[in-house]
């Protein structure tokens, strides 16, 4: 009989230290340090980012040309699988991931072109095509503006973002000349601003598929990134700040508020930049000037701090960080 009234005991007990378990568990997850990957929202929270899907696309630095993987992309409110490869053009400039079941490769000394393989090969009408300019992106932008205006009612974003390659000016050709009716062809043309002129990308579709090639399209584009002259993948003064502030806010969330509010002087900066290196400034609301000195190409970034009436010159701290970890 005494064994028997033991078993009930027993069970209690060791559904208490399981539940007990559970609480400590939950308790621990709820108070996690966020990581560089933790996504920021625009307010300053740290919260979870929008589900699109398993995974995304994403022409990753080291990624070599012609390399290939899945990744799951939300097109027309459904989950596809989409098998991608890697392209890496160093003579143009730039790499991309593209869908290589759906879109061939045409590689040409000036151009590339990623033609929709249900179309003929020498004059297709669902293609995305980049290629070079040594122009400045707002004299490239002007011109291509001043062509598309002859057929085309345009509309052009001088800030529009892509996820790896920063801002750039997108010119929107997909209404006639009045913007009344919608041609049979359409136009998106990107014109991504690097230190040695522009990258232009250029979507072209027919108004009957416009849907899924230009969400198609436009997947590709978050992929782009340029290739600069060395050959190396460089990071962008858009970048490097909104690196170095993810980086801040992910270290105090709060700061977003006081730059929001107007009751201290908190605000991020490029100070300077050339090809030896991107300078962030960083004004706090303790009054430090705190500058974040990154190398445009690995990334890897030292920290000063200048205290006025407080240090004697800029001083450097112990601080170190690598941006290309919070892009």
């Amino acid at each position: 009989m005494r064994k028997r009234k033991l078993f009930p005991v027993i069970f209690i007990a060791l559904a208490l230290v399981l539940l007990l378990a559970v609480i400590v568990v939950g308790r621990g997850r709820s108070t996690f340090a966020p990581e560089p990957g933790a996504p920021v929202s625009d307010s300053g929270n740290v919260g979870a980012a929008e589900a699109v899907g398993a995974s995304e696309p994403g022409a990753e630095p080291g990624k070599r040309d012609g390399e290939r993987f899945e990744a799951v992309i939300i097109l027309e409110g459904m989950e596809e699988t989409v098998r991608y490869e890697h392209a890496r053009n160093d003579a143009i400039g730039f790499e991309m991931d593209y869908d290589y079941d759906l879109f061939v490769r045409q590689s040409a000394p000036d151009r590339e072109r990623f033609v929709s393989c249900w179309d003929e090969a020498d004059s297709p009408e669902n293609y995305l095509e980049v290629r070079y300019d040594p122009r400045d992106a707002e004299t490239v932008a002007a011109a291509i503006g001043a062509v598309l205006s002859n057929d085309y009612e345009i509309s052009r974003d001088d800030s529009f973002p892509l996820e790896r390659a920063g801002r750039c000016i997108r010119i929107d050709a997909s209404a006639d000349v009045g913007g009344l009716t919608m041609p049979d062809q359409l136009q998106m043309v990107y014109i991504i601003p690097a230190a040695d002129g522009c990258r232009v990308a250029t979507a072209h579709y027919a108004i009957e598929g416009s849907e899924g090639f230009g969400r198609r399209f436009r997947y590709f584009m978050d992929t782009f990134a340029v290739i600069d002259s060395r050959g190396e993948n460089t990071l962008s003064d858009e970048q490097a700040l909104a690196a170095v502030r993810r980086y801040c806010l992910i270290g105090n969330p709060d700061l977003v508020n006081l730059a929001n509010t107007g009751g201290a002087a908190v605000y991020w900066e490029v100070e300077s930049s050339d090809a030896s290196g991107i300078v962030v400034l960083f004004r706090s609301y303790t009054g430090a000037l705190i500058r974040y000195y990154i190398d445009p190409v690995s990334g890897e970034t030292t920290v000063t701090e200048f205290v006025s009436g407080i240090s004697s010159e800029e001083t450097q701290t112990d601080e170190r960080l690598n941006v290309r970890d919070y892009l």
